[in-house]
């Protein structure tokens, strides 16, 4: 992929059509959502429109937790819920639509959670930021992290 590329086309790339279709279609209805709320000169929402490109990425994020990582994180949870620490030895694999998750499966699947979970530390991006079901609470939510403490800038994650 090309440096043009945007975050929600490379969060999507390679994933299964019957995911990616919807994920994309809800990412452009509601970036012209917020096209049309910035046209009308709503004053809460306005100073958004500077950091355009921060709320597309931020919506590409919550999108692509709502449809893929959620589930991830689940299925990492639920995996350690089957498995205690406790009994190894004795590991249960689980199915997951049709994927099998194995003990080799769930440590990748855990990286993954870890890693994003740095990210959402360091951009200060709480579970309830993916939470909304209006765009409006989502340009709400993209208010309240723009007024939150400065995150450190520094390229660690």
């Amino acid at each position: 992929m090309d440096k043009e590329t945007s975050l929600i086309n490379a969060l999507t790339y390679q994933l299964p059509g019957s995911i990616t279709r919807p994920l994309y279609m809800e990412y452009k209805s509601r970036m012209e959502e917020i096209e049309r709320i910035w046209k009308t000169g709503n004053a809460a929402y306005i100073e958004l429109r500077e950091y355009r490109s921060v709320v597309e990425a931020l919506m590409a994020v919550s999108l692509f937790y709502r449809y893929v990582f959620g589930h991830i994180h689940g299925a990492t949870s639920f995996y350690k819920m089957v498995n205690p620490i406790s009994r190894q030895g004795n590991e249960r694999a689980i199915k997951v639509g049709n994927s099998i998750i194995d003990k080799e499966q769930q440590r990748h699947l855990q990286a993954a959670v870890i890693a994003f979970d740095k990210i959402q530390r360091k951009y200060q991006l709480a579970p309830a930021f993916y939470e909304f079901s209006e765009t409006i609470q989502f340009l709400r939510n993209c208010n309240e992290l723009l007024k939150a403490k400065e995150y450190e800038n520094d390229d660690t994650v």
